[in-house]
């Protein structure tokens, strides 16, 4: 009888050993409750804030991570313009600064693609019949180097020039006129800009790719040209 009576006192204090589990459970959970609590909210904005821009996804308003443009689009974008969410530099946008290069007189930008296409007036850069880049020019460049380094896509830097033949020492064709001015402008870019050499490349059009009838003056002063071309279109 007296161990029936204790089997049952057993049996009765069973619900102990759950209440002592659940009593655990509870008090673990308000050491995490007051854990989070104390954590210092600026540190986590900052945490936060910091993962966004590694990873390019910030909230309107924010500015975008240094060094990311998203690719260019030619949908729907007229010349001159550009789509999606661009690279800030201080209270200024790489798009603002595009757009103010296209004021310049010597400078005109254009869109195939994805790739955008900076035109330089020739004549603006190099005296008649020279491939030396003149120095009243660096200034026209040296606008150059802020979008260039907005990203680290491939940049081609094209020589182009009129028909009208040329025979000098230096220079037996247009083509290698347009060679020796396009290697120029690379070696400025790199040597002036900090723009990484692998990033460029040089060719030479001579007069194979006007933009205009080489019937005036004023036509093949447009033909006379270097165009900085940052290829987007492509995956490399």
């Amino acid at each position: 009888m007296r161990r029936r009576a204790i089997e049952e006192t057993k049996g009765s204090m069973g619900w102990l050993t759950t209440f002592n589990d659940l009593v655990t459970l509870l008090m673990v959970f308000f050491v995490l409750l007051f854990t989070m609590s104390s954590v210092n909210v600026q540190q986590l904005k900052q945490f936060q804030f910091s993962l966004m821009k590694g990873l390019g996804v910030l909230e309107k308003g924010e500015g975008s991570p240094d060094g990311v443009i998203e690719s260019f689009s030619s949908k729907g974008m007229n010349k001159g313009s550009i789509r999606g969410q661009m690279i800030m530099d201080g209270p200024e946008s790489i798009a603002d600064y595009i757009k103010s290069l296209e004021l310049l007189k010597n400078i005109d930008i254009r869109f195939r693609e994805k790739d955008l296409i900076i035109s330089l007036d020739g004549s603006a850069l190099f005296k008649s019949g020279m491939a030396e880049i003149d120095p009243e020019a660096f200034p026209i460049l040296n606008k150059m180097f802020k979008v260039i380094n907005m990203d680290s896509c491939p940049v081609r830097v094209e020589g182009h020039t009129d028909s009208v033949p040329i025979f000098t020492e230096e220079f037996e064709s247009n083509w290698e006129l347009s060679i020796a001015r396009a290697a120029n402008v690379v070696k400025y870019l790199v040597e002036a800009g900090n723009v990484a050499p692998q990033r460029l490349s040089a060719v030479g059009y001579g007069e194979s790719k006007p933009l205009a009838p080489n019937d005036t003056p004023e036509h093949r002063a447009m033909n006379r040209r270097v165009e900085i071309i940052l290829e987007k279109s492509e995956e490399r």
